[in-house]
């Protein structure tokens, strides 16, 4: 049975969003509200839980502590990092947390026959977008690349992740977030945390009830810094992927970092997406991989994954989205 979300505006429900911004600060009543911000995975990293400061403190510190080891852990530019010794050296990763991640990995990619691919890496270095001067390559250069990159190349044998191909190069960047933030809600609830809030740049996943009654997390629109309305949400992440978080402009084209394995070139035909789910790891991906597919190929594939839902602005403004959502959510006309 999938959970009833609400998403509204002044009373008015609006369905414009992508990137999850902010919560409300608490009211009369409600148990104290604790609050600590940490900087890892490019971004920062704030967790708010209800309780006493020295419980819910505890709590938090140990989730972010878990969450910068996946991090450090999944780094590829780390040269401690299993993930660098399978890119610079080939060796195979028995890591069993990080062969599980590929794992799910490898099954959305098939899911998605290959719009989804942890071996983009070799594209977005190629681009620059490891870097601080992103640009656009030559044709010749992204043909040559295209030859390194295919999500078939990973195998998982032994109980390790192998390449069948040589040079071949990953990147779990597109779903090593939502594992981070699942492992932090895991420790949360071991501590006995029962309400709490993650977000991670945008990326959100909210625990419980924030006194007794759903969280609020704004929702801001893709293509400036309004905020448009929030989401009211139990016991879910909601995830997105756009075109907005890094990109740059080349003769009024926008460039982004989101990759078609097929054609080496970022996506098109979309500003964002956002995926709702109570899997963080699953919303991660299936965010990225809803952006590179066609609209209504994703759509369909969302409606036959119970539990999920997804909202989708294409480069034209139209909002697509999931039937699940369909009596929840009404378009608010933009003010001429």
């Amino acid at each position: 049975m999938k959970k009833r979300i609400l998403i509204r505006l002044s009373g008015i429900v609006i369905l414009v969003f992508i990137c999850c911004v902010a919560v409300r600060a608490g009211t009369a009543g409600e148990e104290e509200l604790q609050k600590r911000i940490r900087f890892m995975m490019d971004t920062y990293v704030t967790i708010y839980a209800e309780g006493s400061e020295e419980t819910a403190s505890r709590a938090i510190g140990l989730a972010l502590d878990r969450m910068q080891e996946i991090d450090t852990g999944f780094n590829i530019v780390n040269p401690k990092s299993p993930l660098y010794a399978f890119n610079h050296q080939g060796v195979p990763i028995s890591d069993e947390e990080i062969v599980d991640l590929v794992r799910i990995a490898l099954e959305v990619s098939q899911k998605t026959d290959g719009a989804f691919d942890i071996t983009v890496c070799p594209l977005i270095k190629l681009w620059g977008f490891y870097g601080d001067s992103p640009h656009l390559p030559q044709e010749k250069q992204i043909k040559d690349c295209l030859r390194r990159i295919d999500y078939k190349y990973i195998v998982i044998k032994n109980g390790e992740v192998q390449s069948t191909k040589e040079n071949t190069n990953i990147d779990l960047g597109a779903i090593a977030k939502g594992y981070a933030v699942s492992e932090a809600v895991k420790v949360l609830r071991g501590e006995g945390v029962t309400s709490a809030l993650i977000d991670a740049g945008g990326d959100v996943y909210a625990l419980g009830k924030k006194g007794g009654k759903l969280w609020k997390v704004g929702i801001r629109s893709p293509r400036g810094e309004d905020l448009l309305g929030y989401l009211e949400v139990e016991d879910l992440a909601v995830m997105g992927s756009g075109d907005y978080e890094r990109f740059f402009m080349k003769d009024g084209r926008r460039y982004h970092h989101i990759f078609d394995p097929e054609t080496g070139y970022p996506a098109e035909g979309l500003t964002g997406v956002t995926v709702i789910s109570a899997d963080p790891v699953v919303a991660d991906a299936w965010a990225t991989a809803l952006f590179v597919m066609e609209p209504e190929k994703g759509l369909e594939i969302v409606e036959k994954i119970p539990g999920m839902e997804t909202i989708m602005v294409t480069t034209s403004g139209e909002i697509l989205y999931s039937s699940g959502l369909k009596n929840a959510l009404k378009v608010v006309p933009k003010a001429k």
